[in-house]
């Protein structure tokens, strides 16, 4: 993987972890996610090598499973990468109380070669409503939840 790609996946990674992704990644909404597209065996793997990982605990083991499943995601499914991720931000999204960070992360997939045009497209859904944002600290809470 080339260092701009690998750059662009922890930039990915980075951003969904400001939110409050670990509950998510830990949801049945989650584990039907995986199931439904065949990544169940994929993301418990990664999740069992990271809590093997001596140095790693708490929310670090959920975080690093979490960026090693998305590379290997975009590795072995380059063509259905995107529709993947964005298809894990609508089902992640229906949990936060803020918008997701969806400019942001189109400039880390424009990194990763995908085309203008076909991000609009994906990430078009993913745009929330106007005036719900994150919190002081750049982090929303689940709902429910107190906020920052």
């Amino acid at each position: 993987m080339s260092d701009d790609i690998l750059q662009a996946m922890k930039e990915l990674a980075a951003r969904l972890r400001a939110l409050p992704i670990e509950e998510y990644l830990a949801s049945e909404e989650f584990r039907g996610f995986c199931r439904e597209h065949d990544l169940w065996d994929t993301w418990r793997e990664y999740l069992r090598l990271e809590e093997d990982r001596p140095d790693l605990y708490g929310r670090s083991v959920m975080e690093n499973a979490f960026s090693l499943f998305l590379s290997h995601v975009f590795n072995n499914r380059k063509e259905e990468f995107l529709h993947l991720f964005a298809g894990l931000l609508a089902d992640f999204s229906k949990r936060i109380s803020c918008n997701l960070p969806v400019d942001d992360l189109k400039a880390d997939l424009l990194l990763l070669g995908y085309p203008e045009s076909e991000l609009d497209h994906s990430l078009f859904l993913l745009r929330g409503p106007q005036g719900v944002v994150a919190g002081p600290d750049g982090t929303c809470n689940a709902p429910g939840k107190k906020g920052p």
